[in-house]
């Protein structure tokens, strides 16, 4: 006996039986680019990061150019040791005067650190963008691998009502009837599976976005491979190792430690300090006075007024910042190696995105073109020689795994390239930073 008043569904559930397409959405979706500016907008790291930024160059801008100087005020008298008409009272002014610009140095210093703030923060960002995209590329492909297990728990049902039938007729034995419910219920499983990890890919996505607990997210954007062509290999190393955040946070660094180092340099030239005094000293004195050819003793009151420049510059014959300087200049070197570093892995890392980004086009291109067309067909083919009783159900089953291996692959395939784009993205975009703002 023949059944065939299941080739119209058999048909069908191979039609569906395939890799997502993309789909128009009657809610407003969320794109990747959404989810990032959305995510830049609520990460505390990031608003941490601005304040400290405004900061250093607020302290940039108030750093003051001489010290403070130094006002000394003294008053000494007599009265206490028996002297009551001895007193004085002075009054100084000193300013310290470096003779190396310390001050422009400093404000030097504190600039390549607030620049130095600005590229971590766009390292920052450009690292959470590259997360939220991952993200939200996850959730968007748990989506479709979602649909996928709905359709291949279709064609096991179909199957399933087949077999039943068939075993009905007396044309199946029953030990294939239970080869497809068993395929059924392993389906049902794995379509709980995936439910509950397209659950955690999008509460994965909603916590970068700094959605607040129970808000829903929403729905997302069809997943689209970028269609742009990349550039050749050589242009992209030479723009991504311009522009690479690694790198440049390196570069500025160094940057940094050498403004330190003529910093402390300038330290170790002593600084002279002119100082300006007033005193006022009152003082008696015992005296002698002719009155009527007799002498008698008196007492004769002074007041005198003393103008003083005092000018003092320490002699660098003990310390001369030899410590902070030798520091310092390892810090330097130190520095010099680490771009070095910084470059090579930078180089390297890249190499290898772009690596792993054309071995996935590659892959995913054949996917679409060949393995998946042939799979399908093949499925297809055994479903139709099922149908007409001349295949057994394993063998139904075992083209059906083949086929959906081949799928799955295709979708590893969406997410190494989704993935490797992303990463080349966050290295290569130059505009992450926003203009105007820290």
């Amino acid at each position: 006996m023949r059944i065939i008043r299941h080739a119209p569904t058999l048909i069908l559930c191979a039609c569906l039986f395939t890799v997502p397409g993309l789909a128009q959405a009657t809610e407003p979706a969320l794109t990747a680019d959404m989810a990032v500016a959305q995510a830049w907008a609520h990460s505390p790291e990031l608003s941490a990061d601005r304040e400290e930024i405004t900061g250093l160059e607020q302290a940039a801008g108030h750093l003051p150019l001489l010290a403070n100087p130094v006002l000394e005020l003294e008053g000494t008298t007599g009265s206490l040791t028996g002297s009551p008409d001895e007193r004085s009272v002075g009054i100084a002014l000193s300013q310290e005067l470096p003779l190396a610009a310390i001050a422009s140095r400093r404000k030097a210093v504190i600039r390549a650190e607030a620049e130095a703030a600005r590229l971590q923060l766009e390292a920052r960002k450009r690292s959470l963008a590259d997360q939220v995209r991952r993200a939200w590329g996850a959730a968007a492909l748990a989506s479709q691998r979602l649909e996928l297990l709905r359709n291949q728990t279709m064609l096991a049902e179909t199957l399933l009502v087949i077999a039943r039938e068939r075993f009905a007729a007396g044309d199946l034995p029953e030990f294939e009837v239970q080869l497809a419910d068993l395929d059924r219920q392993r389906q049902l499983l794995r379509q709980a599976e995936q439910q509950a990890e397209l659950i955690r890919a999008q509460r994965q996505l909603a916590l970068l976005m700094g959605l607040a607990d129970g808000q829903p997210l929403p729905p997302l954007a069809p997943l689209a491979m970028p269609q742009q062509p990349l550039p050749s290999d050589e242009h992209l190393l030479s723009d991504g190792l311009a522009h690479h955040p690694d790198l440049a946070l390196r570069r500025q660094e160094q940057q940094r430690d050498e403004a330190a180092l003529a910093l402390v340099r300038a330290e170790a030239i002593p600084s002279l300090t002119v100082g300006l005094a007033y005193r006022n000293e009152r003082s008696s004195q015992n005296s002698y006075q002719l009155n009527g050819g007799l002498l008698t003793p008196g007492t004769e009151r002074t007041t005198d007024h003393i103008l003083g420049l005092k000018l003092s510059i320490p002699l660098p014959l003990f310390s001369r910042n030899q410590a902070e300087i030798s520091k310092v200049h390892g810090l330097a070197n130190a520095s010099r190696h680490r771009v070095e570093s910084a470059r090579r892995a930078a180089a390297a890392e890249l190499r290898d995105l772009l690596a792993h980004y054309r071995l996935a086009l590659t892959a995913l291109e054949l996917h679409r073109t060949t393995l998946g067309p042939v799979g399908r067909e093949n499925l297809q083919i055994q479903q139709e020689a099922f149908k007409q009783g001349e295949v057994g159900m394993q063998t139904v089953l075992d083209e059906k795994r083949r086929f959906t291996e081949q799928q799955e692959s295709e979708l590893n395939a969406i997410k190494t390239a989704y993935d490797s784009y992303s990463r080349l993205q966050s290295l290569l975009d130059t505009h992450t930073t926003e203009r105007g703002k820290p």
